[in-house]
């Protein structure tokens, strides 16, 4: 199906207050994109300021409910963490981004259109600013259309993407389709192809916080990966990661060895962890977002939480049984805190840092920086490559060259090998299997819409260790939830008791739940952009369920 939007949408989108400002702004900034000078200042607007890390980790299965005892929540979080459609305004909400990712479009465009009124990109520095222009399109687009969207499925061409704008607004009402995710993801493939060949750093200051070589060609592996274009995925890791992979990973043990920081902030860990002279920060990315917060010392009170059943039974405990140890045996340990109100396992992984706008009242503006991609996070992609592709050999190095750069030093020797991972693997139950159906495992069933091999098989057994690293890896920045949609994971909603195990379920999102493609903001909504599709419900259930949540 396709739905036609006019400026009104964009605008909403973009964050413009009016079709009048627009149109009174727009054309007068766009003529300014007429030298090499110009260009490359209007390319820094289009990196996105706002992130999906907030309502995409609440979402996922790295949180529980700690129960109606811990009274530190708010609407917000409630609404993301239930996958209720977000009504709650917050500069780490869905409509944020959605402004946030059209509005670093568009500027994405004036800039391709700049160099195309100057005759086109005819010099090294137009040709790497065209190259950078359509990353950060390509960029917007992919985030939007795997945010608001349902994953890509080979096998239906037909389930509603987002619109994929490759112009500027000069029209009081253009008219705009919203695509399928197929043509989206055509035309992401479109734009990458014809910026890789041209991606370059001569006229960066800083190139960590742009599309530099190595995150243009991380960002292609993930795309490839989720495109199911396996080989293509590894030809661009292998441009990264080169003919020694260990270079480009994090050395987690400096991290371990760094003093503790403020009582709500290890600032020295999360201010090495997006160090831009560290070879394994691909691209960073600054946001308006308490997330420096909300997952570091702040996290400790939340409601919902990384907990330490969680910890154990899912995620870092889970995982180092593998080698036989526990949280303990990681290079870089994670923070506990266990008390009243307090049952958090934290990773601080990015800053808190605060913009004053007012010196007097010390109004301002919360902040943070992430990575968008890390060399760690190529080379676990480039594994899941193989092993989709059942090159098992291959997997298992990258997989090894991981592990020996995560462990400990004490299990420095440690070797994956296929064996071991069917054993370990085949070896544990599969999460919610038990007969109260809330008990956690590592090992969770996967309904992929391609095909893999059956449970318990060597493909299967390779998915979910390869699963399980990422998980750590990229824990909490938001990204667990594109593994749980793209591998088809069913994830309760769990409500722990007081010694902090699971309690009762109160929600399930099932494979095919049409609220794993996030809700389009409500003011788009508004204005005539069709929404996601969402379960019917029978009179009075909606009534029943918002006092249920308000209870």
């Amino acid at each position: 199906m396709k739905k036609y939007i006019g400026l009104s949408i964009i605008a909403l989108s973009m964050g413009l207050t009016s079709c009048g400002d627009f149109l009174d702004e727009l054309p007068d900034n766009r003529t300014e994109a007429n030298t090499e000078e110009k260009i490359q200042k209007l390319l820094v607007a289009a990196y996105p300021t706002h992130d999906h890390m907030a309502f995409t980790e609440y979402g996922s299965d790295n949180v529980d409910d700690m129960g109606e005892s811990n009274p530190n929540t708010e609407r917000f979080l409630d609404e993301i963490y239930s996958w209720t459609d977000v009504t709650e305004e917050d500069n780490s909400d869905p409509e944020s981004y959605w402004m946030d990712l059209y509005q670093c479009i568009e500027t994405a465009n004036m800039a391709l259109e700049g160099i195309e009124s100057m005759g086109g990109a005819t010099t090294t520095t137009l040709k790497e600013a065209k190259a950078e222009a359509l990353l950060c399109r390509a960029y917007a687009h992919f985030m939007l259309v795997n945010v608001f969207a349902m994953h890509y499925d080979a096998n239906d061409p037909n389930a509603i993407g987002v619109s994929y704008v490759t112009a500027t607004e000069k029209e009081l009402n253009p008219q705009y389709q919203r695509e399928t995710v197929h043509e989206n993801y055509a035309h992401i493939e479109e734009d990458l192809e014809a910026a890789l060949p041209y991606v370059g750093e001569s006229y960066y200051t800083v190139p960590k916080y742009h599309f530099n070589i190595n995150a243009a060609y991380a960002f292609a592996t993930r795309f490839y990966l989720y495109y199911e274009k396996y080989d293509k995925a590894i030809e661009c890791a292998n441009k990264v990661l080169g003919t020694n992979p260990e270079t480009m990973l994090r050395d987690w043990s400096v991290l371990q060895k760094l003093p503790y920081g403020t009582r709500y902030q290890q600032d020295n860990v999360a201010n090495h962890f997006i160090d831009a002279t560290l070879k394994c920060n691909l691209m960073l990315l600054t946001s308006y977002s308490w997330a420096g917060l909300t997952f570091g010392g702040f996290s400790i009170w939340h409601r919902y939480s990384h907990n330490a059943y969680l910890g154990t039974n899912e995620t870092i405990t889970a995982l180092a049984r593998l080698w036989g140890g526990n949280y303990t045996t990681f290079a870089f340990q994670v923070k506990r805190y266990e008390g009243t109100n307090l049952n958090a396992w934290s990773m601080w992984r990015m800053p808190y840092l605060f913009e004053e706008i007012d010196p007097v009242t010390g109004n301002g503006y919360r902040k943070t920086v992430y990575n968008a991609f890390t060399g760690d996070e190529v080379l676990l992609n480039r594994a899941e490559a193989y092993i989709m592709l059942k090159q098992y050999d291959k997997a298992i190095d990258d997989m090894n060259i991981w592990l020996h750069n995560t462990v400990g030093s004490n299990y420095k020797n440690f070797a994956v090998t296929l064996e071991r991972v069917k054993a370990f693997i085949n070896g544990m139950q599969y999460a919610y299997d038990d007969a109260t159906g809330m008990e956690s495992s590592l090992k969770k069933h996967l309904h992929p819409k391609f095909a893999i091999d059956s449970e318990g098989s060597d493909q299967e057994c390779m998915i979910q260790l390869l699963l399980a690293m990422r998980r750590y890896e990229t824990m909490p920045e938001g990204k667990r939830w594109f593994d749980i949609k793209r591998w088809g994971i069913e994830i309760p909603r769990r409500t722990m008791d007081a010694s902090g195990r699971p309690l009762k379920i109160t929600d399930w999102l099932k494979v095919d739940d049409p609220r794993r493609a996030i809700q389009i903001p409500q003011k788009v909504r508004e204005a005539g952009y069709e929404p996601n599709p969402r379960l019917t419900t029978e009179p009075g259930d909606e009534i029943v369920a918002t006092c249920i949540n308000e209870k």
